[in-house]
């Protein structure tokens, strides 16, 4: 299975593993996993949804998802209902991408359950048009086809879309936070970060209002450390803090990273980046 995204600006590759299967081999070889070849005529899903572009704008931009040869129907909805899994645990799609592109796989996946019990058995979902699908009172029972479907698969290797654009990651849109560094004493000529230690005062200003405050999220090498949640920000507001004893507990030197979100942001939302700067403790 792969994902495509295709905007005005080309094509922005949105990234996905194919669903990987095992291939035989004799007992005294290693058995590896190969991705199997697209097929998008067998099945596929396509939708369009609406992002905000680095100048503001809405733009749309088409999300696209090819099943693999030799996949059957019960697979294909597996696969659609793997990737919704995986999409909502992504921690670098923007939320926006994420709500649009589940719900429009969810709606497919409805789409292909309902119809399948209503299709005699052996009948390819790909191949049936949506307007000449057969009445549920001609269908054949339910109880006939069960023994012939196969069993579902356990597990697949199809990872979260990813989203890409022009030079680089579109990624988390990152919160409007200006972060600068200044010794004790002297909070009111900051400088741009380089190194932080324990007796550094950060300065914080916000760029935006923040009328439910912030929370600060500080991790090493991807591993979140500690946490703080400051109060509301007016725009051109500014917050000095001091960095918490948890990130420097258990090293000396080290790299930390900053992050930012609104408090209040809905459930799923993922922290933006602030920066990453060399740590002395």
């Amino acid at each position: 299975m792969g994902w495509g995204i295709r905007t005005p600006l080309g094509m922005i590759a949105l990234l996905g593993a194919a669903s990987a299967l095992m291939s035989a081999a004799p007992p005294t070889q290693s058995t590896e996993k190969t991705p199997a070849a697209q097929n998008c005529e067998a099945h596929r899903f396509e939708t369009t949804i609406q992002l905000q572009g680095p100048d503001g704008k809405p733009r749309s931009s088409k999300v696209k998802m090819c099943g693999t040869e030799g996949q059957s129907d019960a697979d294909w909805i597996h696969t659609l209902q793997d990737a919704v899994k995986k999409t909502s645990l992504s921690a670098q799609m923007p939320l926006a991408a994420k709500e649009q592109i589940i719900a429009a796989v969810n709606a497919e996946i409805t789409r292909l359950t309902s119809s399948s019990l209503s299709l005699p058995g052996g009948v390819d979902i790909s191949k049936i048009a949506k307007s000449n699908a057969p009445r549920a009172a001609d269908a054949a029972p339910l109880s006939r086809d069960f023994g012939a479907l196969p069993p579902l698969p356990t597990e697949t290797a199809v990872a979260p879309p990813n989203l890409l654009g022009p030079g680089g990651a579109l990624g988390v849109i990152p919160p409007r936070l200006t972060l600068r560094c200044a010794l004790a004493g002297d909070e009111d000529r900051p400088t741009d970060c380089d190194t932080i230690d324990k007796d550094t005062v950060l300065v914080l200003r916000a760029d935006e209002a923040f009328p439910r405050g912030v929370e600060m999220r500080f991790a090493r090498h991807g591993d979140q450390r500690a946490e703080l949640e400051l109060p509301a920000l007016r725009v051109g507001q500014t917050a000095k803090l001091r960095l918490p004893k948890a990130v420097c507990s258990g090293v000396v030197r080290s790299r930390v990273e900053i992050q930012a979100l609104g408090a209040g942001a809905p459930a799923g939302t993922v922290a933006g980046p602030i920066g990453e700067y060399d740590l002395r403790c």
